[in-house]
């Protein structure tokens, strides 16, 4: 770039292109600046100095965290949702098809079930790791719902966690933590598995939690995200709160409310992935009009 831009300029491009593609981020620099140049000569052909015309040349560019989520959103996010609503769906398909056919194939083989249990963690935590973090990128790019990214970022943390200790107990024990299978602490075969329930605990109560404001605020959101907000935002919920009380209800020995709970959870994932590839594919066919920020 020029070395004659002032300085302030340099820092609203740096943080504008922050992670665009080298060739993007060169076409935007390039438009920009001449937009820029132009609007201080007309500002300095008005009376201003040029330090008073560089000032309001820069502030009619907006702010700059803004104008880069849209950017993101232009250059990147087609690329990303499109992959996200396959991975999307492909987790739907791996729960109910993939266990089933693991027990058939293998019925009465308990190693090659417990290996292919794990295997199937990981795949499901890259998987859904994937979709939920796309899913944050799209609200806060297209959305402008900013104030979700702690949340998700929280959810994503929290159930990488729970699997983590779910893919331990399988490996050690053969003993999943999920919903439906998870042990009381008064169950734990050693202090290491009391500590991994504990841990998969720790993290079923941070993803409801985060999971449950994630849902109230797609529920109170002024953009109706193309009409599935609210269906997601009930979505979602039927799902985060069940994982998050889950714990809590097995320690207390309830039968009956860990089978409602483990229903709810199924419910949820039959639901809340089509729902979410619905809105990726929504977002692709209605890609945002962005364009490079024109100066008045």
């Amino acid at each position: 770039m020029n070395s004659d831009y002032p300085p302030s300029l340099h820092h609203w491009l740096s943080q504008v292109t922050n992670g665009l593609p080298n060739d993007v981020t060169q076409t935007i620099n390039a438009e920009i600046s001449d937009h820029f140049l132009d609007a201080v000569d007309d500002y300095m052909a008005n009376g201003l100095s040029k330090a008073e015309a560089q000032t309001r040349a820069l502030a009619y560019l907006g702010a700059a965290e803004t104008i880069s989520r849209g950017l993101k959103d232009v250059y990147q996010g087609q690329h990303l949702y499109k992959i996200g609503a396959a991975a999307s769906m492909s987790i739907l398909a791996i729960l109910i098809f993939v266990p089933g056919l693991i027990y058939t194939v293998w019925a009465g083989n308990t190693l090659a079930i417990q290996i292919g249990n794990i295997v199937i963690g990981f795949v499901l935590a890259g998987l859904t790791a994937y979709v939920l973090d796309t899913l944050r990128r799209l609200l806060v790019w297209r959305f402008g719902m900013q104030a979700l990214n702690r949340a998700f970022k929280t959810a994503i943390a929290a159930y990488l966690l729970w699997l983590a200790a779910d893919i331990v107990s399988l490996a050690i024990y053969n003993a999943p933590l999920y919903i439906g299978t998870l042990r009381a602490l008064s169950e734990a075969v050693t202090g290491f598995d009391k500590g991994l329930i504990v841990v998969a605990w720790a993290g079923q109560i941070g993803l409801g939690l985060s999971g449950l404001l994630i849902s109230w605020a797609l529920w109170q959101a002024q953009d109706d995200l193309y009409g599935i907000g609210k269906i997601l935002s009930v979505c979602l919920a039927v799902m985060a709160v069940p994982i998050g009380l889950s714990g809590f209800v097995v320690n207390l020995g309830w039968g009956t409310a860990v089978e409602i709970l483990y229903l709810l959870v199924v419910m949820g994932h039959i639901f809340v992935w089509p729902v979410i590839t619905m809105l990726f594919i929504r977002a692709i066919f209605r890609p945002p009009a962005m364009r490079p920020p024109q100066l008045a």
